[in-house]
């Protein structure tokens, strides 16, 4: 037996026909599951996804047979054939049409192929089924979000479209009406307003036209801090000078140079210019100044908007016309035959003659977008110009310069990044973001994101490099799937897709199918880095390492490295999505050739930190942090021990740099791989991995790392790493004896290098001021300043003058403040972070001991953000035991005891030793005593079960606050 015809409505509240009678649903979960099924018709709905749509996080304790239960009495409404089961779960088995919003939409397709009266007709037809908000009941439900949102939006631009066609058929007072009732609900969209003004304006209500635009420029203003966009500034002054034709009108038969400089409407868009207001001003001052003129960048970096956005103030304010001419489709011998159409020379066989005699004689601005498939023919012709056309502007956008001699050439970069370090708030007003949440809003219009979101945002925008094409694409996707799936999905940002102008995999193929076979090689060589690099490091790993500064010079020209001015220097980089395509074609080698330049980038960084090129040195290391962590986490995933062994072993010497947390855990990895022994830098690799250890609070797996780093070392540096380990894994066990044991037995290596023996020296004067032997400390001190100024490194200098402020800081604390101050000046200077941390620490000692808290405070917050980042836990635990005393002197006895309580227990916290073990022992007795018995142990107890996160973000939230209202100097508590 034939089952009744069933209809489902889901514009408006959900309703059931079958037979054209309505259909009761009985109770919500059917209709819940009902609604669930015909959102992702015809595919199937899972069990799961079923249960997450009715039940939500009250999920049922049998979920397989609460869903078929709600299943049955769906089907005893709408049919036994109607809901099907199979592998995947539950679908709806209908027709398309069956459901409203599928009938809504084929009437939009069907109004694309008729003529405007049958248009409009089916147009009415698909507006006359919504009865109210699409899935109403159901529109804050997660499963519904997105498909009511786009559904929303389809009906929007329905509305649009058939005004245009009401418009198109003279029918104006009625396009004004729908129109106004479209606007009056969504008051921010521009292309209504547009289309409103210019409906207006043909009802011979011109000044009502521009009165609308006031409103919504002032509403812009208000709630998005934006201006209308151009298409609708462009609109405003046609109003204004009466520009626009009173009805429809046909096109001109020939294209017409125009007469007067008026702006050219080329690619008028609704949504807003974000981000780029310095280039836009510098390409104006530009085409001004020069008469030949070419904006370079990769595929979707915004060459052509920026061009399409500058070019009516260009038109006015050279007073000039404007010609524009899309090239990016077109093949060599259609270059002159474009040129030509555009200017509307007509047919001709000698193209070439007729443009260069027509722009000898003509002033105008010339724009040929698209240039790098046609490049030869369009530097041809640019050329020709410009000894030919005095009074012509060219105007280019490419992929590739022309290089010519009179040419000057704009590179466009990526839109600014938000700092990853900063608050969702302070990355906000990164142009990068601004253009993100501007589509996304756009989009789905919605109220501010959460913290967690901007967060996400800001992300995004980090891993597709900022390239406008990316964010658009993946704000569009957003829109719909929101911010958190794209994120995770988007990788390398190559799937991200635009539907009409193919991917931005296509992109960059298009620009990689130019290249050589020298330049695709070298390309995927270059891929391996993350970060910057330069060309010294471009020719390490180059196939062919003699052609490679030429090959780099060409991947510039097009645009698949882009070139980063830092200071006198000039560095390179990948995007992302070029970096992820050229990876996947890179040589077998490539990844060896990579490891190998870490290997010697480290080492060469190591004897530089050693003296006069210190800085140079370590701020090499900073900027090659991420490409030297890939590259030894490559080099252990593949079991290539000996170049990961190189490069950590080599960082270790450079102990004043601050490796940061992913090396060190490489390293403390290494230091545990069973087949590091069998490396020529396994002494080196577990000296390192021992220093690592150290820092982090491991003391006795630094121990047990340093001594097999000892028991092979053979060179003056391997044992002087090893020694250092040790020694400095001692000193924060609280081993003080030990510690000096170590560093006197660095002093008696043979052929030690200066630069370590500074080190040896200034550690010991640090030993014998804490062991209050004050001369013996004094003699260090100096022998440390001795031998650093042989050395001539920076770092060195400035951790001699370390230990000098802390021998100085018993008799003298303002001299030692600024003792301390100076070496942590220096060592900023030369990046030697490890010296900057303790010199802050120790004066942060001097200014909380002397009641200069609210300095103190300041000085702390910016110690424990440093610290964290880099996972330095016993520094860590010395600030916490410093703020302890500025929260016993500023009334917060509960925070001391907090963390003087869980630094008694904490693995990582370094022990006490000399004048602190009684200085934190009567303070703790002074803290305590203010809390009372019962509070204090109660305290305690949560301190030691607290994790040591905890406790630090509770120390700084303490600090934050105190920070915020004048802190009194320090009492009877911190003495």
């Amino acid at each position: 037996m034939a089952q009744d015809p069933v209809e489902i409505g889901v514009l408006g509240a959900l309703e059931v026909r079958r037979a054209g009678a309505p259909a009761a649903l009985p109770g919500a979960r059917p209709r819940t599951a009902l609604a669930a099924l015909a959102v992702h018709a015809p595919h199937p709905v899972s069990v799961d996804g079923l249960v997450a749509a009715v039940w939500g996080d009250e999920a049922p304790v049998r979920p397989r047979g609460a869903v078929h239960t709600v299943v049955s009495r769906l089907r005893a409404v709408l049919g036994g054939e109607a809901v099907r089961a199979g592998p995947a779960g539950y679908c709806l088995a209908l027709p398309d049409e069956a459901v409203d919003s599928g009938r809504f939409e084929a009437l939009r397709r069907r109004a694309l192929g008729l003529p405007p009266p049958q248009a409009a007709g089916a147009l009415d037809e698909a507006l006359a089924l919504w009865r109210g908000p699409a899935y109403a009941e159901f529109a804050d439900r997660d499963f519904a979000v997105a498909e009511a949102a786009r559904l929303e939006e389809l009906r929007l631009r329905t509305v649009e479209d058939r005004a245009v066609l009401a418009l198109r058929t003279g029918a104006v007072d009625d396009a004004v009406s729908m129109l106004e009732d479209l606007v009056a609900g969504q008051p921010l969209r521009e292309h209504a307003h547009e289309l409103l003004m210019t409906a207006l304006y043909r009802a011979g209500r011109a000044a009502e036209a521009l009165d609308r635009f006031s409103a919504l420029r002032r509403t812009l203003a208000d709630e998005l801090g934006l201006d209308p966009s151009p298409a609708l500034r462009d609109l405003q002054l046609r109003i204004l000078g009466h520009d626009l034709p009173p009805g429809p009108a046909s096109p001109p038969a020939r294209p017409v140079l125009p007469a007067r400089p008026v702006p050219p409407a080329w690619r008028p868009a609704a949504d807003a210019f974000v981000g780029r207001e310095g280039e836009t001003e510098e390409l104006l001052r530009a085409v001004a100044a020069h008469r030949l003129v070419c904006v370079t960048g990769p595929g979707g970096i915004g060459k052509t908007r920026l061009v399409a956005e500058a070019l009516p103030e260009l038109s006015r304010r050279l007073a000039r016309p404007a010609v524009v001419v899309e090239l990016g489709d077109a093949v060599p011998a259609q270059v002159d035959a474009r040129v030509a159409a555009a200017l509307g020379l007509g047919a001709t066989e000698a193209l070439r003659t007729a443009v260069l005699e027509y722009l000898a004689v003509s002033s105008l601005v010339l724009v040929l977008d698209g240039c790098e498939r046609v490049l030869g023919e369009v530097r041809g012709l640019v050329e020709a110009l410009g000894r030919t056309a005095p009074r012509v502007h060219v105007l280019g956008t490419s992929r590739h310069r022309w290089e010519l001699p009179a040419e000057q050439v704009l590179p466009l970069a990526p839109l600014p990044l938000p700092d990853p370090a900063d608050s969702p708030d302070r990355a906000a007003p990164a142009a990068a973001v601004r253009l993100f949440l501007d589509r996304l809003r756009r989009a789905r219009p919605a109220g501010p994101l959460s913290a967690p979101s901007l967060r996400d945002v800001g992300e995004l925008c980090r891993r597709l490099d900022g390239v406008p094409l990316a964010l658009e694409l993946a704000a569009t996707q957003a829109a719909t799937l929101g911010v958190r799936p794209v994120l995770e999905d988007v990788g390398s940002g190559l799937q991200l897709d635009d539907g009409a102008h193919g991917s931005l995999r296509a992109v960059v193929a298009r620009s990689y199918a130019q290249l050589g076979p020298p330049d695709r090689a070298l390309l995927g060589r270059l891929s391996a880095f993350t970060g910057t690099f330069d060309c010294d490091a471009a020719e390490h790993v180059a196939p062919e390492p003699r052609g490679a500064r030429a090959g780099l010079a060409r991947l510039v020209q097009a645009s698949l490295v882009l070139p980063v001015e830092d200071g006198a220097v000039t560095r390179y980089r990948l995007l992302g999505i070029v970096r992820a395509f050229a990876a996947e074609r890179a040589d077998d080698d490539a990844a060896a050739a990579f490891r190998r330049w870490a290997a010697e980038h480290a080492e060469r960084c190591a004897r530089e930190a050693a003296g006069p090129a210190c800085g140079t040195a370590l701020r090499a290391l900073e900027l090659a942090r991420g490409d030297l962590a890939s590259a030894v986490a490559g080099a252990l995933a593949a079991g290539d021990l000996e170049p990961a062994a190189r490069t950590l072993g080599a960082l270790g010497l450079c102990v004043h740099w601050i490796p940061g947390p992913v090396l060190s855990g490489l390293a403390r990895r290494a230091g545990e791989h069973p087949g590091l022994d069998g490396t020529a830098a396994a002494a080196l690799a577990l000296g390192a991995a021992g220093l690592a250890a150290a820092e982090r609070g491991e003391p006795a797996r630094a121990r047990r790392l340093g001594a097999r780093a000892l028991r092979g070392a053979s060179t003056s540096r391997e044992r002087f790493l090893a020694l250092a380990a040790l020694g400095i894994a001692a000193m924060y066990a609280g081993d003080r004896e030990e510690a000096a044991r170590c560093w006197q037995a660095v002093l008696e290596v043979p052929q030690l290098p200066d630069a370590y023996a500074s080190d040896a020296h200034a550690v010991l004067a640090l030993a014998c001021a804490a062991a209050g032997a004050v001369a013996e400390a004094e003699e260090h001190a100096a022998a440390a300043r001795r031998a650093a100024e042989r050395s001539g490194a920076g770092s060195r200098v400035a951790f001699a003058l370390y230990a000098s402020g802390e021998v100085l800081l018993p008799a003298g604390p303002e001299a030692a403040a600024d003792v301390l101050r100076e070496a942590a000046r220096i060592a900023d200077g030369v990046r030697a972070e490890q010296v900057s941390a303790v010199a802050k620490v120790a004066l942060l000692s001097v200014l909380t001991r002397t009641g200069r808290a609210a300095e103190a405070l300041g000085l702390a917050l910016t110690l424990l953000e440093l610290q964290r980042r880099g996972g330095h836990w016993p520094q860590l635990w010395t600030t916490l035991r410093i703020l302890a005393e500025l929260f016993a002197a500023a009334g917060r006895p509960e925070a001391a005891e907090l963390v003087l309580a869980a630094a008694e227990t904490s693995e990582s916290a370094p022990g006490l030793v000399g004048d602190d073990v009684e200085r934190y022992r009567r303070l703790r007795a002074t803290v305590r005593e203010g809390l009372g018995a019962d509070r204090a142990h109660r305290t305690a107890t949560v301190a030691r079960l607290l994790p040591r996160t905890e406790v630090l973000d509770r120390a700084r939230d303490t600090a934050e606050e105190l920070s915020a209202r004048p802190s009194p100097g320090p009492g009877p508590a911190a003495t």
